[in-house]
Order: structure tokens, then C-alpha cells, then sequence
């Protein structure tokens, strides 16, 4: 329910939502009994480097060793067989496509609104794209952080892998609403736990603000299509993009409830 609007727009749009999110659940669902299964999954993720990041930190913080050793075999053997049935050229133009990516995102040519990093919502305020980045950057470390301390105080592993899976999405500056059901992966780890550390007010905030982050940028493409903007006005539209603040703001709320959980228990009680 919370993040039907996503898979919508993932489909809508033909995007590959829908394999990623299924990627990092294989790598979560698998961590511990199968861990080179979930090492390959982890490798399939090269497809998308940057949303696997948090997933291999949390198997790098938990020396889950087969899983990583398997993650860099097939990393390495498909770059192999893409360069020799492509040839090495491939890298110099992935190298282009990473410079442009970074030149349309400074000078706010994607449909920003649609967008759910930190620096997306950031720059649509009129932050500069300096302050927008070191935001990004800001927020990609708390996130990392939160890997970290789920996985040293968290209630379970599944809990861990959860934090990880709604992390994922936060790292880089590039993530849209598409990308979206890895989150929902991760939030269907995070419930068990959650019905007991967190309170039915935090939960449904937790919720709420997913389902702002899902919904959001399908409804404001709706609108513009009605409005009848053109697909290149879209770029430059001023709509604000909220997803980004919204997850800051679930990322917030996990570890409020994470670092609530690690406190003493005479200080918990007392407090």
C-alpha cells in the first residue's frame, strides 16, 4: 500500500525499479544462510553501483566474507565480458555519462520534483549546488551511520539489513522514485522490530512519510500532464521536490528509535 504509487510510476515509466528492489531483497532474504547467493545478487547490483552501497557496507561491517568475495567475482567477471564484447571504450564513455550526469545535476536539468535525494530537494530551495552537494554528503553519512549502529546495537540482523535496504536510496545525489521499492524492501525487514521498539506515532510517521516519498512525484506528474507542460518545461519546472526531506526525515526517525534502543536500560527508565 505504501508504495504502490511507486511501482506505478516504475512501471508507467518502464523503469528497473522493480529488478533492483528484487536484487537487494535476494541479498537481504540470503545474507545469512545462502551468503553466496546473496553475493551475487550484490554483484547483479553493478547494474546500479551507488544503490548497492549501504547493502555492501552492512556485509563488509558484519564480515560476511563469502558474500563480498562473491559480490567482487561477479563484478569483476561481467566487466570483463562487457569490455571483451564491447571493447574498452565502454569505460571511457561510462566515465562521459558520469560527468554529464554531474553537469545536468548542477545545472538542475532533471525533473528534480521526481527525485528523493538529499541534494535534489536541497537545490530546488535555491541552495547552490555546492551547499546542495555537502548537504547530499551530509545526509549520505548519517545514513551510513545508521547502517552501522543497527548493525552494533539493533534489535536483529533482519533489522540491520532493513536500515540498509532504506539507506540505499539516500547515498547518492542521483535517485528517483522509481528507485523506491528497494526502500519498500527494506521497510518489511524494519516492521517486525519496529512494532516493539518504536511507538504506533513514530510507526505511522515512518509510514506517512514513505508514502509522501512514493506518491509524490506520480501526482505531480499527473498534474503537469494535465496542465499540459511540455516534457522539456518539466526540467525546469519550480515544483518543489519533498521526497528528499521526507526520507531525511524517516532517516531521522530510525535513529531516534536506534539510539533510544542503545541507551542504558536504568537510563531508559528514569530518563
Amino acid at each position: 500500500v505504501v508504495f504502490f504509487p511507486a511501482i506505478a510510476i516504475t512501471i508507467g515509466t518502464g523503469q528497473n525499479g522493480l529488478l533492483t528492489g528484487a536484487l537487494i531483497g535476494l541479498v537481504c532474504i540470503n545474507a545469512e544462510r545462502r551468503p553466496v547467493l546473496s553475493g551475487i545478487a550484490l554483484g547483479l547490483m553493478a547494474i546500479k553501483p551507488h544503490l548497492a552501497i549501504a547493502a555492501g557496507i552492512y556485509m563488509l561491517l558484519t564480515r560476511r566474507w563469502p558474500a563480498v568475495l562473491t559480490a567482487a567475482v561477479v563484478v569483476i567477471a561481467s566487466s570483463l565480458a562487457c569490455t571483451l564484447a564491447f571493447g574498452p571504450q565502454i569505460w571511457i564513455a561510462w566515465l562521459g555519462s558520469i560527468r554529464e550526469a554531474a553537469v545536468f545535476l548542477e545545472d538542475g536539468r532533471y525533473q528534480l520534483f521526481r527525485m528523493i535525494s538529499a541534494y535534489a530537494a536541497l537545490y530546488q530551495t535555491g541552495l547552490a549546488p555546492a551547499g546542495a552537494f555537502w548537504g547530499q554528503m551530509a545526509t549520505a553519512a548519517l545514513a551510513l551511520g545508521a547502517v552501522a549502529l543497527a548493525v552494533a546495537r539493533g534489535p536483529s540482523p533482519r533489522f540491520g539489513l532493513g536500515v540498509a535496504a532504506v539507506a540505499s536510496v539516500m547515498i547518492s545525489p542521483y535517485a528517483y522514485d522509481y528507485d523506491l521499492p528497494i526502500v519498500g524492501i527494506g521497510l518489511a525487514l524494519l516492521i517486525p522490530d519496529l512494532a516493539r521498539m518504536a511507538s504506533p506515532r513514530e510507526r505511522g510517521a515512518i509510514y506517512a512519510l514513505l508514502l509522501l516519498t512514493s506518491g509524490y512525484g506520480l501526482l505531480q506528474s499527473a498534474r503537469l500532464s494535465a496542465e499540459n507542460v511540455a516534457a522539456g518545461g518539466l526540467e525546469r519546472s519550480m515544483t518543489p521536490a519533498i521526497g528528499g526531506f521526507a526520507l531525511m526525515a524517516v532517516l531521522a526517525v530510525l535513529l531516534w528509535v536506534l539510539l533510544r534502543e542503545a541507551r542504558p536500560e536504568a537510563v531508559r527508565l528514569h530518563g
